[in-house]
């Protein structure tokens, strides 16, 4: 994964992760009311479980990810913090080679003293 800015970006270990295709370790950065925007489908999918088993099958079709966050903007209101930025993504989809820009949009929520993912909206544009 390749930053082109890092402030205090909580999305870089989500990314890392990602590219990993951590399952768990996602699954511990999750709210337990987190939603995302499935990328291949373009739907909403909510809540922990229902995201894990999206990952899941995600993760059985997709490999080789390659991620950039560019213009990362980060703000924190108390026990929100929310991250903006370009997602340059290349992956293997069924074999076949894809990339993807998407601005993306992620909100964290403070719950016991640790942050978790509560909203991840990432919806590819045409690249230009």
């Amino acid at each position: 994964m390749t930053l082109a800015t890092l402030p205090a970006m909580l999305g870089a270990e989500y990314l890392r992760l990602l590219e990993a295709k951590d399952e768990a370790g996602i699954f511990d950065l999750l709210a337990e009311d987190a939603q995302i925007v499935d990328e291949l489908t373009r739907h909403w999918v909510r809540g922990r479980l229902p995201i894990g088993a999206s990952l899941r099958e995600l993760f059985t079709r997709v490999t080789d990810i390659q991620s950039t966050a560019e213009d990362v903007h980060v703000t924190r209101w108390g026990d929100v913090q929310v991250e903006t930025f370009t997602l340059r993504q290349v992956y293997d989809l069924d074999d076949a080679s894809c990339w993807v820009v998407a601005p993306t949009t992620l909100v964290w929520r403070r719950v016991d003293h640790a942050w978790k993912l509560a909203l991840m909206s990432s919806i590819p544009t045409d690249g230009a």
